[in-house]
């Protein structure tokens, strides 16, 4: 067990270790780095790719065909829908210094399909719809569907 330096509350398990216990998945079916954080309780489905510098933080469900690049930060209790591409060159730079940072905040849920745009943050207890593009940063509590994606709902 590591402690993630970055967000004191949060405690991450290494891939490597403790996979019975704390992570749900099929190593033979994805290809998940081993310098990938990931918390416990998750539930990672067949034929995903997760890279280096991802941090996953506790319960998130990641359904099947999910592409997670290298920094992107998705927090507790969120659902991550089938299909769902994540990018992280915003200007095609391929110099990894360049690159965003995109954050998915606690709660939130992405459907199948959507594409999340390099740098945004979706906000605590978001929804995005299936097959939604999303370009800029979504507030807490707001549903955005559509390409590009927008606003339609807030509770």
């Amino acid at each position: 067990m590591k402690k993630n330096t970055q967000f004191e509350d949060e405690t991450f398990a290494n891939i490597d270790k403790d996979k019975p216990k704390e992570i749900t998945y099929r190593p033979e079916l994805s290809n998940v780095n081993p310098k990938a954080k990931i918390g416990k309780d998750c539930t990672l489905h067949s034929h995903i790719w997760i890279s280096d510098g991802v941090k996953i933080w506790d319960r998130v469900r990641i359904q099947a065909f999910v592409f997670i690049p290298c920094g992107i930060t998705i927090e507790s209790d969120v659902f991550i829908g089938p299909g769902v591409i994540f990018t992280n060159d915003p200007k095609l730079s391929l110099n990894r210094e360049k690159w965003a940072k995109t954050r998915i905040r606690r709660g939130a849920k992405i459907g199948a399909g959507a594409i999340i745009n390099a740098g945004v943050t979706i906000g605590k207890q978001a929804t995005i719809g299936a097959g939604a593009v999303v370009l800029s940063s979504v507030p807490k509590k707001e549903t955005w569907v559509g390409v590009p994606a927008h606003k339609i709902w807030k509770a």
